[in-house]
């Protein structure tokens, strides 16, 4: 198991619960399972129920900045990373303020141009808008 990456079992009890606080980085790290089970129910909490706390925000840039750089050099990510990226991008949309540092991962993913990673700069584009 991987930093903080939370059991199939925690996912499935936290998909089925009104709001969920500060298990936001664990879901996206299980992003990375290479179980799809557990991706599938860490979809399902971040879709639904995850409410990131303030305390967070640091860890999920950080997430998102790390991803992004596993791929930069090659211009190529996984489906698994734009995906992470993607969930990273509407997790700080989720937030009612973010930080410089964040403001400014959000356009590095906004700014790219890769087929690879679409979905996440649109929505990246999408909560700078919104937070501007």
């Amino acid at each position: 198991m991987k930093r903080n990456e939370l059991t199939l079992a925690e996912l499935e009890s936290l998909a089925r619960e009104e709001k969920v606080t500060g298990k936001t980085v664990g879901c996206l790290v299980a992003l990375q399972s290479d179980d799809e089970e557990i991706r599938t129910w860490a979809t399902e909490v971040l879709s639904g129920p995850a409410e990131p706390s303030e305390e967070e925000e640091a860890e999920i840039a950080s997430v998102m900045q790390s991803t992004f750089a596993n791929g930069a050099a090659s211009q190529s990510w996984s489906a698994v990373e734009a995906d992470q990226l993607y969930w990273c991008a509407t997790m700080l949309g989720r937030m009612d303020a973010i930080s410089e540092s964040s403001r400014e991962s959000l356009q590095m993913l906004a700014e790219c141009s890769a087929d690879d990673l679409q979905g996440a700069s649109r929505r990246a584009k999408s909560v700078l808008g919104r937070i501007a």
